[in-house]
């Protein structure tokens, strides 16, 4: 006979219990679940149309002048800004449990716009107003 049955005994009854009340807030944790769905849903959102608005400056990347390029990095600084925030909110949040694959998605979206804001600076801007490269450009383009 175990001589510790006794204390056996009396952690299951404690996980009993502790089960017990877990399952008489089931509310709570439908509310919870609940929330998980919602943000996301939000979270889905969002990720998809920063994926898309990458997508679309992409596809019209060669047409984007200096001026438009400035205007649209003073767009995105806000918003890259508010991301990161969302993010790391995320990360500490006890939803974070429900919403790893749906935050992983999004990463990658802020990531993409971090690299899309990026190369607009170098390659519509910075370079555009480089003279030894507008020259290079220049005899490239004469030789074609």
């Amino acid at each position: 006979m175990c001589t510790c049955i006794a204390e056996i005994k009396a952690s299951y009854t404690k996980v009993r219990k502790q089960a017990e009340e877990v399952a008489s807030r089931s509310f709570d944790m439908d509310d919870f679940l609940d929330a998980i769905n919602v943000v996301r849903k939000e979270l889905t959102r969002v990720t998809d149309e920063t994926n898309d608005l990458v997508e679309l400056v992409r596809d019209h990347f060669t047409e984007i002048t200096v001026p438009e390029a400035e205007e649209l990095l003073q767009l995105s600084e806000p918003i890259q800004k508010k991301m990161q925030m969302v993010y790391l909110k995320l990360l500490a949040s006890p939803l974070y449990v429900g919403l790893e694959t749906a935050t992983d998605l999004y990463r990658q979206a802020m990531s993409d716009f971090d690299e899309l804001c990026h190369d607009m600076k170098t390659f519509n801007i910075d370079l555009a107003q480089d003279k030894e490269f507008q020259e290079i450009s220049q005899v490239l383009n004469d030789l074609l």
